[in-house]
């Protein structure tokens, strides 16, 4: 959120991004569910989110975060990956229902993380 300051571009998020270090890895991988009700796809993919283009007040800040994120990786030459995933979600009672389940399942499924750290070795020796 950028409602920590009155200028947007001097909120704490905002400052958090102008402090990038993900240049400082030689792989970024990231993963990211459409199905996430908590952590918001584009955010995860670290991608401006469509609406960011038709708001005036937040956008130009949003798509710039984006900016101070992937510029640095870009100049460092760091190897960026992203990945979407899909989990059956549905009879997951209430955590479907609000969208936490698929949340969930990219921190804790254990099968899943195997799979990941499985076909992405090569990104970690």
């Amino acid at each position: 959120s950028l409602s920590d300051s009155k200028d947007p571009a001097t909120s704490y998020m905002y400052r958090l991004s102008e402090m990038s270090v993900l240049h400082l890895f030689k792989n970024v991988i990231l993963v990211a569910s459409p199905q996430d009700g908590y952590a918001p796809y584009t955010s995860a993919r670290i991608e401006a989110h469509p609406k960011s283009f038709r708001d005036n007040k937040f956008g130009p800040v949003y798509r710039k975060m984006v900016q101070n994120l992937l510029q640095p990786m870009y100049e460092a030459g760091t190897n960026l990956v992203r990945y979407e995933v899909h989990f059956h979600v549905e009879g997951q009672g209430l955590d479907g229902r609000i969208k936490r389940a698929a949340h969930i399942m990219l921190l804790e499924n254990v099968p899943f993380i195997r799979h990941l750290l499985a076909t992405n070795g090569h990104y970690f020796s």
